[in-house]
């Protein structure tokens, strides 16, 4: 635990912060309402700052421009100015940062495996970097580290951040006050029920919402907008091209092992940002309504037959994480694996992850149709070990891809 020195100087040298709307809990009111030098106006000031009667004050009282953002559960947030030093546990807000030219302001992600993908799909961006791949951790945080990092803003849900092992809402409450504000929600990414406690605080959003409330404390609305007229006309034009359902194929969405040791069913058409690159598609769920206890279930093989989908989706397959090319040999050589439609009719595709923020999902939702409806979209190359995405020609492209490039770069 910190010593009350460090919490002290981390108050007092840190942006004012203000709360509306729904509050973590009362610990970030009373915080806030004993720090008033943080709020004071620039009219508030002494010495030769204060009017006089030789000196009429000529200068309005108007604050600062606000960065502000309104996100459940937390609520509305402001910032005096964009953030410089901000964690973010999940990777979709790192991706996010990035998307708005702001990667480098990221000091801790979860998993390097995600820096990894991002980097697979923008590698054909030049002068773009993916600036948190080496700022990455184990999964989870202990206070301690929060205020070692000193951040701006933490990006994650707190509602999530309660369930974790030694946090409990006076931690969070806690973090805020001292450090600085959350700003997350966790529970839109599967549409699963928040903690009991949060609940009458939540609601569900998407990816792209967001977004939104993130560029909005970047100050960088121009990004957002740019990039989210990308992705409407991108949605649009997948929706126009798809064919009658009776012609779309079956698909297993897959967590598999190089060896084919573990086997995990996803929910293809599932609610939630995790599913905001296949639920667009409208492709038939092989496993149909079929429900289970959390996020995915696992399967062997002759489970797998008997569904016997059209197309595999392998997860985590352009990452370090799964040999892409000897899972789709074993599965050749497996004595049930070989039997699948999907395997002997070549239809097993590479994907990236469900842990994607804009930029991903933009890249992710043109693989995947390409891999879907080939006859639509165009066809989804051969991938072998270590591609890059491939450099579609303008006109193959489902998406304007030197727009994005442009909008991202980081020295425009």
């Amino acid at each position: 635990m910190p010593n009350d020195d460090l919490q002290v100087e981390a108050t007092t040298r840190r942006r004012a912060i203000k709360y509306g709307g729904a509050v973590l809990g009362s610990g970030v009111l009373a915080g806030c309402s004993g720090r008033s030098t943080g709020d004071a106006t620039p009219t508030e000031g002494t010495g030769t700052d204060t009017a006089t009667a030789d000196q009429p004050d000529t200068e309005t009282s108007t604050p600062d421009p606000s960065y502000t953002a309104d996100l459940a559960p937390v609520g509305e947030i402001s910032l005096d100015e964009p953030p410089e030093n901000v964690f973010a546990h999940f990777p979709w807000f790192a991706d996010m940062a990035s998307a708005l030219g702001r990667g480098e302001t990221i000091n801790h992600v979860w998993w390097d495996g995600t820096a990894s993908t991002l980097e697979y799909f923008t590698a054909g961006f030049d002068g773009f970097d993916v600036e948190w791949a080496d700022r990455t951790g184990s999964y989870g945080f202990s206070k301690e580290q929060l205020y070692e990092l000193d951040s701006d803003l933490h990006l994650v849900d707190p509602a999530w951040v309660t369930t974790q092992d030694n946090w409990a809402e006076a931690d969070v409450d806690e973090i805020a006050t001292n450090l600085a504000p959350w700003l997350g929600n966790y529970y839109s990414s599967t549409h699963a029920t928040p903690p009991e406690s949060w609940a009458d605080r939540y609601q569900y959003y998407t990816l792209w919402e967001l977004f939104e409330q993130v560029a909005a404390l970047y100050g960088e609305r121009a990004r957002y907008e740019a990039l989210a007229s990308v992705h409407d006309d991108l949605l649009a034009r997948i929706e126009s091209g798809l064919p009658a359902e009776s012609e779309r194929p079956s698909v297993a969405y897959l967590s598999i092992a190089t060896d084919l040791s573990a086997m995990y069913v996803l929910p293809l058409n599932a609610s939630g940002y995790f599913n905001a690159h296949t639920r667009p598609l409208g492709a038939v769920d092989a496993f149909g309504d079929e429900e289970w206890e959390g996020a995915f279930k696992q399967i062997d093989m002759e489970g797998l037959l008997e569904a016997d989908p059209d197309v595999l989706l392998a997860l985590w397959t352009v990452t370090d994480a799964v040999d892409f090319e000897q899972m789709v040999q074993n599965l050749k050589d497996d004595p049930v694996g070989g039997d699948l439609s999907a395997v002997k009719n070549d239809r097993v595709y590479v994907q990236g992850t469900r842990w994607q923020g804009p930029l991903m999902n933009l890249f992710q939702l043109e693989m995947t149709a390409k891999q879907l409806y080939p006859e639509q979209f165009g066809e989804w190359p051969d991938y072998e070990n270590g591609d890059s995405y491939p450099e579609f020609d303008t006109g193959e492209q489902l998406f304007d891809h030197g727009k994005v490039a442009e909008t991202i770069r980081t020295d425009r």
